[in-house]
Formats: C-alpha cells, structure tokens, sequence
C-alpha cells in the first residue's frame, strides 16, 4: 500500500504528543486525521475509512483497547497500532485483548514508528 493513499487515525489525549505525531506522519505523505478521544475517534472512525489507528492506549473516558474493539466491528481490516506510557502487560486493563494488538512504547523513536506503521500497512489483512 502506497503511503500516500494509506489513512491514519491518531487518538491521543495529550495534545503535543498527538501533533507531532500528526506532523511526522504528514511530512511521510500519510493521509492524518487526529483526535483527542476515545469517543471522537470512534466518531471518524464512522465517518472515514482508515488503513491504520495509532492509538493511546490509556486516555480518560474510552480507552484504546476500547476504541479498538469498536474499530474491529466497524473497520475490520484498518490495522491497530497501540502507544502506550510503560509495557502494557505491567497491570493494564484488558492484557487478554492485546495479543490481538500490536503495540510501541510512547519513548520510541521517530524512526521507530515509521518503521512499525510501514511494517503494519504492507501486512496483508
């Protein structure tokens, strides 16, 4: 898949974190839409057609596990890419449904994230 036809859904609640992310991805040619929740990124998620969700793992109101539970029913082949603070299997809510996701640490690099999101766009679904 093409960068500049993929869509990429960002869900962060902490603004800087989000438009970097934003900004990074842009300048890489990728089509970006962000939001600040759970709740609106479900909300586009219902409106758009996305190839990949970089999400939050824990924001207030509507996780990303839940966000991405509800992106499986609603978009079943947009891949999932969870960003979480510290390792997700350290005591986080809903671990069993990670297997299902794959996830980056919010200290990756730059280049670390591109090199994943790359990874999971030319995935086949």
């Amino acid at each position: 898949m093409e960068r500049q036809s993929s869509r990429i859904l960002v869900v962060d609640d902490e603004d800087a974190i989000r438009r970097t992310l934003d900004l990074l991805l842009q300048k890489r040619g990728y089509a970006v839409v962000t939001a600040a929740s759970g709740e609106a990124a479900v909300a586009a998620i219902e409106q758009q057609r996305f190839d990949l969700l970089l999400l939050d793992l824990m924001m207030p109101g509507m996780s990303g596990i839940e966000v991405a539970r509800r992106a499986r029913t609603l978009q079943p082949t947009a891949k999932v890419l969870l960003l979480t603070g510290s390792s997700p299997l350290e005591g986080a809510a809903g671990t069993e449904d990670l297997a299902q996701f794959d996830y980056l640490l919010k200290t990756a690099s730059p280049q670390e994230v591109l090199q994943r999101l790359a990874a999971l766009l030319t995935e086949r679904a």
